[in-house]
């Protein structure tokens, strides 16, 4: 299964690629999209759009998995956050691949067991369940835990979206 996860912004969109099954993976790739601020929104979500595209032809991934904006005070934040989410679901659906959605919560308790980690305890984390000797981008990292979260999410396996061998 190769698994192409996505950590939306609408200035920096953070990708990472793993492969395998909760058996065994491993990380082939990250990056993160960065956005000039002096584009208009509508200019920043094309490059978005074209830079997951890109992350998307390069790896031909099984399936795109993206962390589900969340509420909080910062209205504006959040639906911007959710507008490069959609561009996104927008790759997956233009491509006939599957989508995928996680909380942050539920990403963070799969990645280190508690679903309120800090952003440097995930981030530590991921680099070493996937072998990760170098920094990785916050964003980055951000996406590689959400590939992880559907690798290891056994309502997958259940329904077969999956294979449990690598």
């Amino acid at each position: 299964m190769r698994v192409l996860g996505i950590d939306p912004g609408t200035y920096k969109t953070g990708w990472g690629f793993i492969e395998g099954s909760r058996a065994g993976f491993s990380c082939r790739e990250w990056g993160v999209i960065q956005a000039s601020k002096t584009l208009s929104l509508p200019e920043r979500l094309a490059f978005i759009y074209d830079g997951i595209d890109s992350a998307r032809d390069k790896y031909s991934p099984d399936v795109i998995v993206c962390e589900d904006p969340f509420l909080n005070k910062d209205v504006r934040a959040a639906l911007n956050i959710g507008r490069a989410w959609a561009m996104a679901a927008l790759n997956a659906a233009k491509n006939a691949l599957p989508f995928s959605t996680y909380s942050p919560t539920e990403i963070k308790k799969s990645v280190t067991g508690y679903g309120r980690a800090a952003k440097e305890q995930m981030n530590s984390q991921i680099r070493v369940l996937m072998g990760i000797k170098e920094e990785v981008p916050e964003d980055a990292g951000d996406a590689l835990s959400c590939a992880y979260c559907y690798l290891t999410d056994m309502r997958n396996y259940a329904q077969g979206l999956v294979e449990s061998v690598v």
